[in-house]
């Protein structure tokens, strides 16, 4: 008779649907389904090779190579640190139980659980690689404006200041 209940104690996670878990193992199950771990890893990668890549932007010549390598590897060390899974996994749990309710997260939970949803998980870090291209396309192509406008405020600043010192 143990033996049984043991057994059944044991299957009995098996049977338990989305509907019969609490709230906070909801969102632990949510977190695995949508596989958030590799999307990090990902990133980090995304990242990475951005940030490898960053030598030929700079015009690093083969002389500051060395220097650029250790500024690679310091960043690395950092991204690893700070970036990983065990600190990035109670922030996005804390996350999802602050702005989605229970039945949010049940229903998030079956669909991602589902052809549709793993199949639109699969393809997210590629849209996400993209989006991060698309951005800093957008990026480079504001920033001299904005660079401008600042180099143009801080001469009106000190302008403005100059005269201000001398009505006094």
């Amino acid at each position: 008779m143990k033996k049984v209940v043991i057994a059944l104690m044991l299957l009995l996670p098996l049977h338990l649907s989305a509907s019969d878990l609490s709230k906070a193992e909801k969102v632990d199950a949510l977190v695995e389904v949508m596989n958030l771990d590799e999307m990090l890893d990902s990133m980090n990668i995304q990242i990475n090779n951005m940030i490898g890549s960053m030598h030929t932007q700079l015009e690093v010549s083969e002389s500051e190579r060395p220097l650029f390598e250790e500024y690679h590897q310091e960043v690395l060390a950092i991204m690893q640190a700070e970036l990983s899974w065990e600190q990035f996994e109670p922030m996005m749990v804390n996350i999802y139980n602050k702005h989605f309710s229970e039945e949010e997260i049940t229903a998030m939970l079956e669909f991602y659980r589902s052809e549709t949803g793993q199949s639109i998980l699969s393809k997210m870090p590629v849209v996400m690689q993209e989006s991060m291209v698309t951005s800093q396309a957008l990026a480079q192509r504001v920033m001299p404006k904005i660079q401008a406008l600042t180099e143009e405020f801080h001469k009106n600043l000190k302008e403005h200041r100059k005269q201000e010192k001398q009505t006094q």
